[in-house]
């Protein structure tokens, strides 16, 4: 195994110290066998079949919504590298209230690691806080901690009734490395809460005889440390002042033998890393093999072996670490004893800038650049802009935030954003700090492994399964298909009753259609299917209504890189969607013009799904209010309203009072209906389908799918039904979340607001390369 080398500057007073080079079995004085070895219990577990590892992060059009508003965000999938990950394509994304009940739910499609989707407000959510939760399936192999959470507010003119609640403190102790030692001075973190939230307060240290050891006073969301020393056989406890109340906490008990790990990160290029311990603990010492290994989860950099240590002391030039957060964790006899992480700033960062370039009638148009060390950066981006003084914005997270420090930490992080923001001076010390108050609960090597290196259980998710069972089998081959009869899938049943069509990226509302393909190719409609989350339909055709804003479902690029095995593609699928309703229309006109020379001033009618195994009869009269009446046995006639006819048109030709009697036309052999309105009196336009006109009978079963991704809504700005000049800074003036930068540069235009001071830019994003881009802008108007 090739370990990267660390490079050690070492001041110590020690019998024996040796690096990985020199491990275990190499040392002659050893009582180890080759078995036992550092490599093969430690190192060899932990970088055995490491998983692939997934991060989300997801931007957020603001923070801050009120009713009947819109949650917009953009989604990007990473990998341990930074890079847009290329193996999922289904993420779960969930509104959940404080409670942790999911209110909305949405499955996002991720292509090349970026995704695209929304939550609409309703008046139902009462005004507070709520929360967007987000992961992957196979993020799951790793915990919840690795799930991505966003804290978002919500603002309703319903009054809310204050309850009020009685304060809960919460105040916690983290020795470095993880436990106390007698007669050494020791490092310990200490972290307030109330109800939840870090707090402010005033601190000291006594022993039993109440004398004071060591004060502390709070530095940054309720995290501070202090030094004192551990007198033996004597114990110690934490007076804590916060507002009125004075609490009193009792200190862990040290140990009286062991060794400690301290770590000092103050530096801007090295690491100052000092083990030490007390008299009691030397022999105890000189009987034990200790390693000191550095790692990023289970991403191993090297290990230090020490023998026969009394007091070390080491300088490692930062240059060594993985970007992000790093972990040394102390073994004794390869068992892990103690643990310390810590934060490594490495690399420049990409420089980002934004110009106004040109200005044109009511609109400004700006130009987004991005390069690094001199070389442009091509980026997937996103941006949110708000009025300069926003107050529906406060960023808590960022893609730097989501990508290096919360998938390392376990636990709750309050406003991790603050971390990455260089305006802030103290931001590296309060990071350390952080990291320091996270604690370590010892553990034993098995779950070490585990938690860094766990076991594969949980798959990618590329797109969703359509699963069934049939009565009968009049042939072994089962076909997926378009409405358009274009084969999606086709799978051998092998003489099986029930199926499965895998992988298959299909949107809510899509119609699919399924049937038997016998050894000539020839389609067997299936007498009786039962599916699973899926709406049978007879509908031979999908209203276009119901397609507006879909985006693609499969092209030739996504097929090849989403294909995995056991899907079988028969033929490309290119189901593409119209974004506009106008050019449906001008469609439709085009179409039917031959027939109806007038057809210009008919619309179409949208029907609805309850409709969708009925009559056109039935149709007609509980949607559009028409009846069929005989007026004194002689004349039948169709009647709307008081004194209103209406006549009826299929195919272009006129339906006579003789012949509406005969009309028995189904809604599944209809394409569509349009209506014309004149004076109060309607006349209808039925077009049937080719089928139908064909008098062909349709050899597929035909299903709505309800098992699919969300169709991703196009963004459009909000109209608030209050005063804007009062809310002016709580609404947002654009968001534009598919910024793909050429040569390091991208432009886009937004609308120009004269009664602005300016704008807020929040852009954030990655590259190829894996930079990550987090950055605002205030632009003067």
């Amino acid at each position: 195994m090739k370990l990267k080398i660390i490079t050690f500057i070492i001041t110590a007073c020690f019998y024996g110290i040796s690096f990985s080079q020199e491990n275990a079995v190499k040392n002659p004085e050893t009582t180890f066998s080759q078995k036992e070895s550092f490599l093969d219990t430690v190192i060899e577990p932990l970088k055995k079949n490491p998983l692939y590892f997934e991060k989300v992060f997801l931007h957020t059009n603001k923070t801050s919504y009120f009713i009947d508003d819109i949650v917009w965000f953009k989604a990007y999938v990473g990998d341990i590298s930074n890079k847009p990950s290329l193996k999922t394509t289904r993420l779960n994304v969930n509104l959940l209230d404080v409670k942790g009940k999911i209110i909305q739910n949405q499955q996002v499609f991720i292509y090349k690691g970026i995704g695209k989707g929304q939550f609409i407000i309703n008046d139902s959510l009462k005004t507070g806080v709520y929360y967007l939760e987000a992961t992957t399936n196979y993020m799951r192999n790793f915990g919840d901690d690795n799930t991505f959470i966003q804290e978002i507010n919500i603002l309703n003119n319903i009054s809310v009734k204050q309850t009020s609640s009685k304060n809960k403190y919460d105040i916690q102790f983290f020795p470095e490395g993880g436990y106390l030692l007698e007669n050494v001075e020791n490092t310990i973190g200490i972290k307030s809460l109330c109800n939840g939230k870090g707090i402010d307060y005033l601190g000291k240290i006594i022993n039993t005889k109440n004398k004071e050891v060591a004060t502390f006073k709070s530095q940054h969301l309720g995290m501070t440390k202090c030094n004192f020393l551990y007198e033996p056989n004597e114990t110690y406890s934490a007076v804590v002042h916060i507002n009125d109340t004075v609490i009193k906490v009792n200190l862990p008990a040290a140990q009286k033998t062991g060794m400690l790990l301290n770590l000092d990160n103050t530096s801007p290029e090295y690491i100052k890393l000092s083990l030490k311990t007390n008299s009691n603990s030397i022999p105890e010492i000189k009987k034990n093999r200790y390693k000191l290994l550095f790692h990023q989860k289970n991403n191993i950099l090297d290990y230090l072996e020490i023998q026969n240590l009394e007091a070390l002391n080491l300088e490692i030039d930062k240059k060594n670490f993985y970007k992000g957060i790093n972990t040394i964790t102390l073994f004794k006899d390869n068992q892990p004893i103690a643990e310390r992480k810590f934060y490594v700033e490495k690399e420049v960062q990409p420089i980002v800038a934004i110009e106004k370039t040109t200005v044109e009638n009511d609109s400004i148009n700006y130009k987004l650049k991005i390069s690094h060390l001199d070389q442009s950066i091509n980026a997937n981006l996103s941006t949110s802009i708000l009025p300069l003084n926003a107050l529906n914005y406060t960023e808590t997270n960022t893609i730097k935030s989501a990508f290096l420090l919360s998938p390392y930490v376990k636990g709750y992080i309050e406003n991790p954003a603050y971390y990455f923001n260089t305006k802030n001076d103290n931001r590296n010390q309060h990071l350390d700090l952080l990291l320091l108050t996270q604690g370590w609960t010892q553990f034993t090597l098995k779950e070490m492994i585990a938690d860094l290196n766990p076991v594969y259980k949980y798959d990618f998710e590329a797109g969703f399964k359509l699963k069934g069972s049939l009565s009968t089998l009049p042939a072994n081959h089962l076909a997926l298909l378009t409405t358009d009869n274009i084969i999606i899938d086709k799978i051998f049943l092998n003489g099986k009753k029930d199926f499965s069509f895998n992988n298959l990226l299909i949107y809510k509302g899509d119609a699919v259609k399924i049937s038997f393909v016998n050894n000539n190719n020839e389609a067997i409609k299936p007498e009786n299917i039962q599916l699973n989350n899926l709406k049978n339909s007879s509908l031979t055709n999908v209203n276009s209504e119901n397609r507006i804003k879909q985006t693609s479902i499969l092209n030739e690029n996504s097929w090849n890189e989403m294909y995995t095995e056991g899907s079988i593609k028969l033929d490309e699928i290119r189901i593409t969607a119209q974004n506009k309703r106008a050019v449906d229309r001008k469609k439709l006109i085009k179409k039917y013009q031959p027939l109806v020379f007038d057809i210009g001033k008919y619309y179409d009618i949208e029907i609805a799904e309850h409709f969708k195994n009925k009559d056109l009869m039935y149709f007609l009269n509980f949607d559009q209010n028409v009846k069929m009446v005989t007026w004194k046995g002689q004349e039948t006639y169709l009647e709307t309203g008081i004194d209103k006819e209406a006549i009826l048109y299929i195919d272009g030709k006129y339906i006579s009072s003789n012949e509406l009697l005969g009309v028995s036309l189904e809604i599944k052999d209809i394409e569509n209906i349009m209506i014309q309105t004149v004076k109060g009196n309607k006349i209808f336009q039925v077009f049937t389908t080719q089928n139908y006109q064909n008098n062909i009978v349709e050899l597929f079963n035909q299903y709505i799918i309800t098992d699919g991704f969300d169709k991703e809504k196009k963004y459009y700005s909000p109209i608030y039904a209050f005063n804007t000049e009062k809310y002016s800074n709580w609404t947002e003036i654009d968001w534009k979340p598919d910024l793909q930068t050429n040569n390091g540069e991208v432009s886009f235009k937004i609308k120009s607001n004269p009664q602005l001071q300016g704008y807020l830019f929040s852009v954030q994003g990655f590259a190829q390369d894996g930079s990550l881009i987090s950055e605002n802008f205030k632009i003067n108007q």
